[in-house]
């Protein structure tokens, strides 16, 4: 991502910028490009997305984003959203809050023994609250979520990191259902936010969905190969979260599913 200039803000979103505004650029992902505006009164998160793959994921985003804001969980606020075309074609603008914290993956990192049972003991109960918060009308789905999910990934093949045999091997073996939840879709370390009180928060939510806990618990715990889990910290997720731990087939065949995002 090679970022933008203050000056390539939209108009329409120029006024939601702090005093004095300047931006820094965080660590981030390969869908959008994203700064923090700070200034003297406040911090705002910006992001652009110019890729047409992306572009439907910002805007998910910011409709997932919409349809939780009511249900108290720690995300950001939407603060505005709009697209246009930009000098490379359609282009895609959120502005949200900015959350505090740093990522639970670089804490995970720096954890001496012993401590990284009791993050993923908070990450356990964390995602237990956000799967049994109520599934918005607006996240309602006509068909189940793993079905839309194999039906993406045949569309996605022409650009994702999985390919034809790895797909006709998802389908053949797909798992038993379960009951659907709210689930956020990518709860991968760098994707939470753990603030100087331990307490979490989740950012990136162009997965939100009604669909398979399943899916995010494999994310969650998807670490290797830079931090090996040991059995007792695992048992203190999944003890945690309150539900039985996968088998390791299941918990592949959704770590498999990923390489189609």
């Amino acid at each position: 991502m090679t970022g933008f200039d203050i000056d390539e803000i939209p108009s329409a979103l120029q006024r939601h910028l702090p005093v004095g505004a300047e931006l820094v650029w965080p660590a981030q992902g390969m869908t959008s490009e994203v700064a923090l505006a700070v200034g003297t009164s406040g911090t705002v998160v910006l992001k652009r997305c110019t890729n047409p793959i992306y572009l439907t994921w910002l805007r998910r985003e910011h409709e997932v984003l919409l349809a939780i804001a009511h249900l108290g969980l720690p995300v950001p606020n939407v603060i505005d959203h709009t697209e246009q075309s930009g000098s490379s074609g359609p282009e895609a603008w959120l502005v949200m809050s900015c959350l505090p914290g740093r990522s639970l993956w670089s804490a995970m990192l720096e954890a001496p023994d012993g401590e990284r049972g009791p993050l993923l003991q908070r990450l356990g109960l964390f995602l237990r609250a956000l799967h049994s918060a109520r599934i918005p009308e607006a996240l309602g789905q006509p068909k189940d979520w793993i079905s839309r999910k194999l039906e993406q990934a045949r569309a996605n093949l022409d650009w994702c990191d999985g390919d034809e045999g790895l797909l006709r091997w998802l389908e053949e073996s797909r798992p038993a259902p379960v009951p659907e939840v709210l689930i956020h879709g990518d709860p991968s370390l760098d994707n939470v936010l753990i603030d100087e009180g331990g307490v979490l928060s989740l950012i990136d939510w162009s997965g939100g969905d009604c669909g398979d806990p399943r899916y995010d618990i494999a994310l969650a715990l998807r670490t290797e190969p830079e931090i090996t889990l040991g059995a007792h910290e695992v048992a203190s997720f999944h003890s945690a979260h309150g539900g039985a731990p996968m088998d390791a087939r299941t918990q592949r065949w959704f770590e498999l599913l990923y390489e189609f995002s």
